[in-house]
Order: C-alpha cells, then structure tokens, then sequence
C-alpha cells in the first residue's frame, strides 16, 4: 500500500502564529504528532508519505501516488480536512479519517470519507490494514477499551521537515482525571491517565535528537501531572537523559493549576529542563469554576499560583473563558482586569463554546438552549443560548481582547513575567545563530515598521537593564506578539464586531423542542430524554 498522511490546515487562530512566522523563520508551530504516530503503527513495508497543508499547499501529484489517504484533524480544520477528502475521493482514493473531530463528530463526517476511525487507533491498525489491503475498509471503526500506551512506537519523526517547526511534540501521557464540563479531552482519552514508560519517552526524545532538531519540545499531554505519582518517577529519568545529550530541548506542557501547591514537583520540572507551562485558569470566579466542575481551580490561589510558578523557573501561558452561566457584564470586566494585573503574556481568551460530545453540550441540549454544534470558531455567535445577553458578551469579550492585547498592556505583561524569573533558573538552549537571525527580523519589522516601536523598545530596555539574563526569552516573546497583536486588530476584532451586529439584529432564542436525543454519548449510545 502507498498511503498519504495529511494534516488539514488550520485558519489563523491565537494559537498558530501565523503573523509571526517569517520572523521566527519557520512555517508552522508544531508538526502533526497524531499522524506520525499511526505511520509507526503500519506495516513496514507500506510506502508512507506525510503532507502538512499547515507547511506547504497539497502537491497533487502526491494524491495520484497513493492507494489511500489518512486524514486527521480537529474542529477547527473541519474545513481544509473535508476538501483533502473531497479531491481524494474524485481520484477514487479510498479516505479514511480520524483523529479528534472524527472521535468527537463521527456521523457528521462519515458522508465524506469512506472509514471513520473513532477514539484512539492503537488497537485498530491490524484490522484496518488488512482490511485496506483487501479494498474492502470498514464505514467505521471504534476500539472496545483504550490502548495501552506504553506499547506504542516511537513517532515517525524521519517523516517530518523539522526546519519547518518552532516546536516538535512529544506525548507522555493520555487522558485527564478531572471533570470540567466544557472539556473534550476526558470524553476522547477517559479520566484515568494512561502514561508511556520513562525508557520509552527517552526513544522518543532520541528519535528527535537523531533527526537534528534542536530547541523547543512540547509534550502535548493536556494535563501532564495528571498522575502525579508516574510523573514523579519519570522525571529523574528525563533529567539524567538531557544532561547526558547537552539539554538539548526547552521543554514546555499543559498542567492543571493545581502543579502551583506543589513545590517538589515544579522544582523537579524545572530541573529536567521545563521552562513554561500553559494552565488551563478559566476564569477567576469561583462561581463559575464550580458551575462548570473545575474545582481543582478553587482550591488555590490563583494569583499566588501562577507567581509562584513563574519564580520557581516555569513561565505561564494561560488560557481564560467567558460565558459561563454565572457570568455577568461585571464578571467580563473583572476577567479583563484579573488579566491585566497577571504577569502572563499569553492569555488565550475565548467565548465557551459547547464542543461536540461534551457534558455542556448534553446539558444544554436537555435545556433546550443548544442552537448547533460548534464549528470552532470562537469569534463568531454563540453556539447555544446564553444567560448574559449575547450582546452584552460579545461586546465585552471585544473590549477584553482589544485591551489584553494593546502592545503596551502586552509587553508590560511580559516584561513583569521575565523580571519574576530568579537569574539561576534561566535557561536557553536555541542555538546562538537561530537566535540572532530571529532578533534581527524582529528588530527590521517590530522595531523600525511597526506602529508600536517605542514600545517595543522600552520593552527590550527594560529587560536588558532589570533581567538581562531573560533577553533571549523576550525576543521570542516580541515575536508572539507581533501575531498576537496583529491577529486581534485585523482579524479578530472585525469579526466581532460583525457577530455582535449579528446578534443586535437577530436575538437568540431557545430551542423549541430539547435536542437531546440527537447528541450522542461517547461510546455512540443515544443520549436518554431529558
């Protein structure tokens, strides 16, 4: 068999980049881990070829090459990874999709393709190859448990361009053991944390090494202290490997707040080589932490928390929502100065969305207030009725983004992070020529033709006479706002101001009937009535 793998593309989102990448010299901020992931699974004598439409347009000569093609995608590519099924399809390529939204939507994408593999594909490969080598591939198909991870291979990473990434991705663990209502990760990968061996994510790293990245790593996990025991154990393991290749890697991952209360494990993070971390923070109302089940949040101080990471050695990313039932117009206001005060500079702030095969989605959809399932585009309208009138949501998330992402509020932001950061704790390991080549593309197109020059200018001042130390990291921060904030002034806020005329001029109203039964669980079972 000759198989394409491709990775839809992604529209621009806060979390791509795009504006930014010709500074930082790439094209793309991570590489599709998923697919490279079943590529180590197929049989070794199929001929594999990997297309990132995130990298490079698709090459049409490499559809007419394959007998079939993998696609894989989130929410958000739904557009992109439809059309790669549709030009697939009329070369009578046999097209077989999976990843998160063939997991969490399977019905709505089984039109287009030809087999929809649901959930994780680690105990399907077998039936699906011999099945595609027979030209006969199932309509669908879904694993009875989830896999066993620590059987699964190295990534095939010799199929990635690495010059084109500004970070590579590797997976330590699978699933999250909290609630949060919104969240699609506990339906997709379950509560309890399934983790790789310390050996076996030392293969990985090598794999990496081997191919000559050098730089940023991500370990994708969406929360890797979720068992804190495991990761207790491993740690030594991947301190022992970086020391022994020259910390080679800055590593960065997801975390639940709750890493903050706990000193022993954030020093041993730090001392195996992590420098950031992203916290899923939400929003500083408890009322709305506990509507929405994320009690992990309220038992600390968030303030305290996210200062105490940042001086311990580990920078905070962070991610915020609106719209909570519990959220008023003040509510809004308070998010937008509890960000402002907060030593983070990216705050990615979004409207909450009920995502496809989600307790929120189920719940609203039992009260009547589901409109639609979600296309995943958070600058839109609502996708369900909401108990702050839209309007009023909607302008105030505008006011917010606008605000967070003024270039004076955002380098202050990031100046006040980086001076928190204690000099031994600093760690760079990019090498000196990457670094000078992104300094000096941010110095031509921030510093000189930008509309935020002196800004940008106090900002690098002020590091170099408070934190000198952090320089390197402020570059590459100055280079994320350069997306941050052109994204939010050209792209974002239109669109807000379009959804909120939308939305003066055609007010929601609830669903007539419960739309329950049409939402189905995770395991396919239709949802009872309400």
């Amino acid at each position: 068999m000759r198989v394409l793998l491709v990775y839809p593309s992604f529209p621009k989102t806060y979390w791509g980049a795009e504006y930014a990448m010709p500074l930082a010299g790439r094209k793309s901020i991570l590489p599709p881990l998923g697919l490279i992931t079943v590529a180590a699974l197929l049989p070794q004598h199929w001929e594999l070829e990997l297309a990132d439409l995130n990298v490079r347009p698709l090459d049409p000569a490499a559809l007419d090459r394959a007998d079939a093609v993998f696609v894989s995608g989130m929410l958000v590519q739904r557009e992109s990874l439809l059309e790669v099924a549709r030009l697939a399809r009329a070369r009578g390529k046999i097209v077989v999709a999976g990843g998160a939204y063939a997991s969490t939507s399977p019905d709505a994408l089984a039109p287009y393709v030809d087999c929809v593999v649901v959930g994780e594909a680690e105990d399907l490969i077998g039936e699906l190859a011999a099945a595609l080598e027979s030209g006969t591939p199932p309509r669908r198909m879904q694993a009875l448990e989830r896999p066993d991870v620590s059987r699964v291979p190295p990534p095939r990473y010799d199929l990635l361009d690495m010059n084109a990434y500004v970070s590579i991705g590797v997976q330590w663990s699978r699933g999250c053991p909290f609630n949060c209502e919104f969240c699609d990760i506990i339906e997709i990968f379950g509560r309890k944390p399934r983790t790789k061996s310390p050996e076996q994510l030392c293969r990985e790293l090598d794999a990496i090494y081997s191919a000559g990245f050098r730089g940023s790593v991500f370990v994708v996990d969406d929360n890797f202290i979720g068992n804190k025991v495991l990761v207790r154990r491993m740690l030594p393991t991947l301190t022992a490997w970086m020391r022994a290749h020259g910390d080679p890697f800055d590593l960065y991952t997801e975390a639940s707040v709750n890493l903050a209360a706990d000193d022993t494990l954030i020093d041993a993070m730090v001392e195996a080589g992590f420098t950031s971390v992203f916290l899923g923070i939400e929003t500083p109302s408890p009322e709305a932490l506990r509507e929405t089940q994320k009690l992990q949040n309220t038992a600390v101080d968030l303030d305290v928390g996210v200062r105490k990471l940042i001086e311990r050695g580990l920078d905070v990313m962070a991610g915020f929502i609106i719209g909570f039932d519990a959220d008023d117009a003040e509510a809004v206001e308070r998010q937008r100065e509890w960000i402002a005060r907060s030593p983070i500079p990216l705050a990615m702030v979004g409207v909450l969305i009920a995502l496809p095969g989600t307790q929120l989605e189920r719940r609203l959809a039992a009260e009547g207030r589901l409109l639609h399932e979600s296309g995943g585009d958070n600058f839109g309208r609502t996708n369900f009725v909401t108990k702050l009138d839209e309007p009023t949501l909607l302008e105030g998330f505008a006011r917010l983004l606008a605000d967070v992402y003024r270039p004076a509020a955002y380098f202050d932001r990031c100046a006040r992070a980086l001076e928190l950061c204690p000099r031994e704790k600093a760690r760079f390991r990019r090498s000196l020529r990457f670094s000078l080549a992104c300094f000096a593309r941010s110095l031509l197109e921030q510093g000189l033709l930008s509309n935020y020059r002196l800004v940008y200018f106090r900002f690098l001042l002020r590091v170099l006479w408070r934190a000198p130390q952090r320089f390197p990291r402020a570059i590459g921060l100055a280079i994320h706002g350069a997306h941050m904030i052109r994204y939010t002034r050209e792209d974002v806020l239109p669109r807000l101001q379009a959804s909120l005329k939308s939305a003066r001029q055609q007010p929601r109203r609830r669903a007539r009937s419960p739309l329950l039964a049409k939402i189905p669980l995770p395991d396919g079972r239709a949802a009872p009535a309400a």
